[in-house]
């Protein structure tokens, strides 16, 4: 190679250390276009390329280096740049399962064991490069135990040559085994390992990964904030990193699908869908597709669902991928069992059918998954034929699939099902002896939930417990369950189902007095499941309906005050002059005695009197109130943030508990911070 561009290799090579990558990158094609090169400097330029691409996790690109730079080390004889030729054709294993990156990776390791004349670190450099890529290799063929290991042996030898981002990667890769192993405390660990050494050498691209990683753990740990937090912090890298950025756009769509924010997740999933084509993702590219249909038939929106799920279906049975073939065949099977058409509704069960002969005896796995889904298809149908006999068939196949405890989506519409099946039969035969059958379905959904991080199904089957304790006339516990409902779905970053069970809890404040008229008529069945509006939230167990939060309409305050467990006040604003303060306050008192104990166990959030909603929430021994008119979620938003900054504030809690001692009331303005903080929030 002619000195100057020696000298400018050298300069590349420099700057791949020091992390400038494009930069080096950039220097390097110059090098290939501007001067006269023997196959010899070819290879040395291949070679760092393929380096470079490496570390951009650009992995096709790297694997065409390999394929050029293994035809020339093989033919000049340098067994050393033939490994790391394999090595980058073996870059393809982060990407797909095939037995060829084995073979590579089988052939480098081979080259490096015969090599006599070796320096210590260039062979425990290689040495690990392979078992990194191997224990890939057995990740990817679903052989975590092997996996692990030569990640462990990898990660020996990255420890002892000290390299820390070859580190970081391989606990990355740690992590990643730990998380397919289900093994999430584990895996956080690794990722946050990985993120620190990545955030101290300057690695955005390692970090930006991790990042990712840690987001999608927090996701099956069912915190949906972190999850998305990680996500948005990973996507801010100002890095064109493609799959990276694949990743995080899945996970954000997850996580707002999650939520409910249907349309969020359709955007995440639309730009996931296009980048996977891209990056030739197919599967990927299927699973959303279909993904994105059965959000469009949650929605309503049928004919887009129908287009969309039978393109799916044609992609997913050209390469036989089962589980977006059972969730298509599902999804148009649900619209055409909405639309009431029933041959259509039959030809795709029919189908289903045909996947579950398909798999008998070949993939138990397979098998399961297409049987469920089958079961599920079965069920609707005996169901809406209504004949007796049906209706009896499709009771004994749902109990026996919610015995097996399928997975979590299967599980969930089986359960909801049959509460759906037993209060159609509780509205036709006011029989209250069905309940029976109802509540302990919906507290193995609330368990199941708990178990597998669903907090949204949680939420969820809360409020329709709360629905089921309504009809059974128990107000108290019904007011406690919805209570419960929204302290769930506001916990884990539910936003849309805490504002649908606020609304829910405003509307049975609303109707008391309806309530009231039913039970002491002894109104039948039918009637309680009308004012109950039970519909809603089981169809939205069974993916039939998106949650439709109501607008947010802010409420007008009238009062706010701080009390104790026995009543006394400390503290009150008025907000407005038109109000009888001793006549509204004397009625509060009367129902501050009657539901103190479950105010005070955090089991009641709210009372109505009259048309005001006195909103409660304790604070340790007192208690914060907002009386209000109008609609309680955003004001409950500004009573959380009053009670958290109260805590938070040294000078108003410490004249909170003088005021205890000296009878004493706290003013607006004394202390100051009290009145910057009324007014910060409520005004």
């Amino acid at each position: 190679m002619h000195e100057s561009a020696t000298k400018d290799l050298r300069y590349a090579e420099n700057l791949r250390r020091e992390g400038n990558l494009l930069e080096a990158l950039k220097l390097i094609n110059d090098i290939e276009k501007k001067r006269i090169l023997t196959p010899g400097d070819q290879l040395s330029l291949l070679i760092s390329k393929g380096k470079i691409y490496t570390l951009l996790q650009q992995y096709p690109e790297s694997a065409k280096i390999g394929e050029l730079a293994y035809k020339l080390s093989k033919g000049l004889d340098r067994v050393p740049d033939t490994i790391m030729a394999l090595i980058f054709r073996s870059n393809l294993v982060f990407y797909e399962q095939s037995e060829d990156h084995l073979d590579y990776l089988n052939e480098a390791d081979d080259l490096l064991n015969s090599l006599s004349e070796v320096s210590p670190i260039f062979f425990s450099r290689q040495k690990a490069n392979i078992l990194f890529r191997k224990a890939w290799a057995y990740v990817m063929k679903g052989n975590l135990i092997k996996a692990s290991q030569e990640a462990f042996d990898c990660m020996e030898l990255q420890e002892k040559l000290g390299r820390n981002r070859d580190i970081a990667y391989t606990l990355e890769l740690l992590g990643r085994i730990s998380y397919f192993k289900n093994e999430l405390d584990s895996a956080t660990d690794f990722f946050s390992k990985s993120i620190k050494i990545f955030e101290e050498i300057e690695d955005p691209i390692g970090g930006a990964g991790s990042l990712s990683l840690l987001g999608r753990v927090s996701f099956n740990k069912g915190d949906l904030n972190e999850a998305l937090a990680y996500g948005k912090k990973s996507l801010s890298t100002r890095l064109n990193i493609a799959h990276i950025k694949f990743l995080n756009y899945n996970l954000l769509a997850d996580v707002y699908y999650m939520k409910g924010e249907l349309d969020r997740a359709l955007r995440y999933y639309t730009r996931a869908s296009s980048l996977a084509e891209k990056l030739n993702f197919y599967e990927n590219f299927i699973n959303n597709k279909i993904v994105i249909g059965q959000i469009y038939v949650m929605k309503g929106e049928y004919e887009l669902a129908i287009e969309i799920l039978k393109s799916g279906l044609v992609l997913a049975k050209e390469i036989n991928l089962l589980l977006p073939i059972t969730n298509a065949l599902l999804g148009l099977m649900l619209i055409f069992y909405q639309m009431d058409l029933r041959e259509e509704f039959q030809d795709y069960l029919d189908q289903l059918n045909e996947q579950v002969e398909i798999y008998k005896g070949k993939d138990m796995m397979g098998y399961q998954m297409a049987l469920n889904g089958y079961r599920i298809g079965k069920a609707w149908f005996l169901i809406k034929s209504g004949r007796s006999h049906n209706r009896a068939e499709a009771e004994k196949l749902l109990k026996l699939f919610v015995q097996e405890k399928p997975n979590p989506i299967f599980f969930q519409k089986a359960i909801s099902i049959l509460c759906e099946f037993y209060l159609e039969e509780l509205q036709l035969f006011n029989e209250p002896e069905i309940l029976k059958e109802v509540n302990p379905l919906i507290e193995q959904l609330l368990n199941y939930a708990e178990e597998q991080n669903i907090y949204s199904s949680l939420a969820e089957a809360k409020l329709l417990q709360a629905k089921i304790a309504l009809i059974q006339m128990k107000f108290e516990e019904a007011q406690q369950l919805l209570t419960q409902a929204q302290r769930i779905a506001e916990l884990y970053g539910l936003n849309y189902i805490a504002r649908k069970i606020s609304s829910e809890h405003d509307n049975y404040l609303e109707k008391i007095s309806e309530w009231e008229a039913l039970k002491e008529k002894d109104a039948p069945m039918a009637e309680r499941l009308k004012l109950a509006s039970v519909d809603g939230v089981i169809e939205r167990l069974q993916g039939k309906r998106a949650i439709e939060p109501p607008e947010i309409v802010e409420e007008t305050p009238i009062l706010l005050l701080i009390m104790d467990e026995s009543g006394n006040t400390f503290f009150t604003h008025s907000f407005s002059e038109n109000w009888d303060f001793d006549d509204l306050f004397s009625s509060f008192m009367s129902a501050f005695n009657t539901f103190s104990g479950e105010i005070f166990s955090k089991s009641i959030d709210r009372i109505k009197i009259g048309e005001n909603i006195i909103l409660i929430n304790p604070i340790e021994s007192f208690l914060a109130c907002y009386v209000i008119k109008g609609q309680s979620y955003p004001a409950q938003q500004k009573l959380s943030r009053f009670t958290d900054a109260i805590k938070k504030s040294g000078e108003i809690w410490d004249t909170l508990n003088k005021a205890v001692r000296t009878s004493e009331m706290l003013e607006l303005n004394n202390p100051v911070s009290l009145g910057n903080l009324v007014k910060e929030i409520f005004t």
